[in-house]
């Protein structure tokens, strides 16, 4: 049997419950912002990395001398610096891929030079650069796919401490309302003798 006493602290818990479901969720509006906020950028990264890669062909061309006298002059004062920093082929990924790109590249250029056909080397630059292009978006992708996976299990275990809470509230009214059934014969005597 409940006590007055428990029935307060009941009542104390449920307020303490109930607000702890509003914080829980402002935080679930602030993560689902922030989710949404993410995925923009994710997706805003790979459309960069696929991007990149038809500039990096038309970098890449300028090396076959196929791109017009002022845009190779542009690219050489302006765009090189930037681009071989931040967006040369092979720049964006990691791992072995990255590495046994790299390896071919170096070693189909060393076999051109040493059989005197370097001007065979730009388009094997070119394809190679497209690979390692292409091989950075994937990346980027799986990063971003990762974070959105990360992201929407953090959202899943949020609700389910919600719905927890909730179902808390729920048992600590049932139990309430049970105490003041039981009781309800008592309290209206009280009251009359008052």
């Amino acid at each position: 049997m409940v006590t007055i006493h428990q029935f307060q602290t009941l009542g104390q818990k449920q307020i303490a419950i109930q607000e702890g479901i509003d914080m829980l969720s402002q935080i679930q509006s602030a993560q689902s912002q922030d989710r949404a906020l993410a995925s923009l950028w994710g997706n805003i990264a790979v459309m960069a990395n696929v991007i990149i890669i038809p500039l990096n062909v038309v970098i890449n061309a300028c090396e076959l001398k196929k791109a017009s006298i002022i845009y190779q002059k542009i690219v050489q004062i302006v765009v090189k610096t930037v681009y071989d920093k931040y967006a040369k082929s092979g720049t964006r990924s990691t791992g072995p891929v990255k590495d046994l790109l790299s390896n071919l590249k170096k070693l189909v250029a060393e076999e051109l030079k040493a059989r005197a056909m370097v001007d065979y080397i730009p388009a094997v630059n070119i394809i190679v650069g497209l690979a390692e292009d292409s091989w950075a978006a994937i990346q980027t992708a799986q990063m971003v796919e990762g974070g959105k996976s990360e992201m929407a299990l953090q959202a899943i275990n949020l609700q389910k401490r919600i719905n927890d809470a909730k179902q808390q509230l729920i048992q600590i009214g049932i139990k309430r309302a049970e105490f003041l059934d039981v009781n309800r014969n008592s309290f209206q005597m009280i009251r009359r003798t008052a």
